[in-house]
């Protein structure tokens, strides 16, 4: 069904919704459409580290017939030198369906979990190499404040 949709012709609706335990594949398949390539077994381990806790949501944003077309993980930031914040920790949406207006609605749902949780403000990390998300943040009210390098030590 996915396919026979127009991203330029439409809006879609959506429901937002907590992932149930049917969603994990389909999350996972969606991740590795931004190259985060991972299993529904990786994703169900992850989300159950992170279930206890206020300082974590995730969100799918799923179409009228059931499919879930993108989801949004979210985290509560805190840090020694700056008051916390919501942070964005991941935003993807079915390639089939992006730009039908299902970002927005999971960002809306971001802003109001955000303020459940007392922060001021949102933030996200983009890939330089993702422009048009970074013109999708920029409608949506985030404005780029650094840019910097991401390092990492695996340990």
């Amino acid at each position: 069904m996915l396919e026979q949709l127009d991203p330029a012709s439409r809006q879609l609706r959506c429901s937002v919704r907590a992932p149930a335990l049917n969603d994990f594949d389909k999350m996972a398949d969606l991740a590795a459409q931004l190259r985060y390539p991972s299993t529904g077994e990786q994703i169900r381990l992850r989300l159950n580290s992170m279930r206890n806790s206020e300082e974590y949501a995730v969100y799918v944003a799923q179409l009228p017939g059931g499919q879930v077309a993108g989801w949004i993980g979210l985290r509560v930031f805190r840090s020694v030198e700056q008051d916390g914040c919501a942070e964005i920790s991941g935003l993807i949406i079915d390639q089939q369906v992006r730009s039908c207006g299902i970002g927005r609605i999971l960002l809306d749902a971001a802003d109001a979990w955000a303020r459940d949780q007392g922060c001021h403000a949102i933030s996200v990390h983009s890939n330089v190499i993702r422009e048009r998300a970074h013109q999708f943040y920029a409608r949506n009210g985030y404005n780029h404040v650094k840019t910097q390098k991401y390092l990492v030590k695996h340990l």
